[in-house]
């Protein structure tokens, strides 16, 4: 069975008031390797050994930068060698779903020369640095379950649903609200065609469970965990 991966990384970061990217900065440095946002996330996946391809969305341009990113963090490559992973690029789109989207385009125009289409896919925001080989399994998991899983954790925070003037229109249950997190798991086949109908549709989500929901069907809720914090602000990674 075929694990897929596609770690999108093709925003321009513009709420970290930085210049370039927030999936390019040092999490630490050796001297002899420099651990990225970006190689982070990914180092993640590769330990796992499930994966047979992994797709990155970088900016139109970008390949470049972001493989010298990855070639600094000296764990990559032997990892990709031991699970025969291969790693490629493609250039996003001009919103986190059309990247997704040419992600999946790009899996399965590499992934079914002579090997079948894939059996699952998970999508993560590859500024979710700290994500665990274990929420990436349980994910996985629950996928192959399901069809289709994303880890929520519970909300905290009193809930409320406000109007257009700032006005408190509506008291929400906090016991049924959840804070979704990425690594979002799906049967590959069914996310493509899924992606394909919300662009001809001009629906936009903001997120792949959200499409799924309107076009494929129910998506299952496994554990989060809350160091798989997305990196926003800059303080988030200071």
């Amino acid at each position: 069975m075929t694990h897929t991966l596609v770690l999108t990384a093709a925003g321009y970061s513009s709420r970290m008031e930085i210049t370039g990217k927030k999936e390019y900065l040092p999490l630490s440095d050796n001297g002899e390797r420099t651990i990225s946002v970006l190689s982070s996330s990914l180092h993640a996946f590769l330990e796992t050994r499930l994966f047979s391809l992994v797709m990155i969305t970088v900016p139109p341009g970008g390949e470049s930068h972001a493989r010298r990113v990855i070639d600094a963090d000296t764990r990559i490559a032997p990892l990709l060698d031991e699970a025969s992973c291969r790693l490629l690029f493609t250039e996003g789109g001009s919103t986190r779903q059309e990247s997704v989207r040419h992600g999946l385009e790009s899996l399965f125009l590499h992934s079914t020369i002579g090997r079948g289409s894939p059996a699952t896919v998970l999508i993560h925001d590859a500024a979710r640095p700290w994500v665990s080989k274990e929420l990436i399994n349980a994910v996985l998991s629950a996928t192959l379950e399901h069809g289709a899983a994303v880890p929520a954790l519970p909300a905290i925070d009193t809930q409320k649903e406000i109007d257009d003037t700032g006005c408190i229109i509506r008291h929400l249950d906090r016991s049924r609200i959840v804070s979704v997190q990425t690594p979002q798991g799906f049967l590959f086949q069914e996310l493509l065609e899924a992606h394909r109908l919300a662009a001809q549709d001009s629906i936009l989500c903001t997120d792949d469970a959200e499409i799924w929901g309107l076009y494929v069907g129910n998506v299952f809720t496994c554990p989060g965990e809350r160091i798989n914090k997305k990196i926003t602000f800059r303080e988030d990674i200071i």
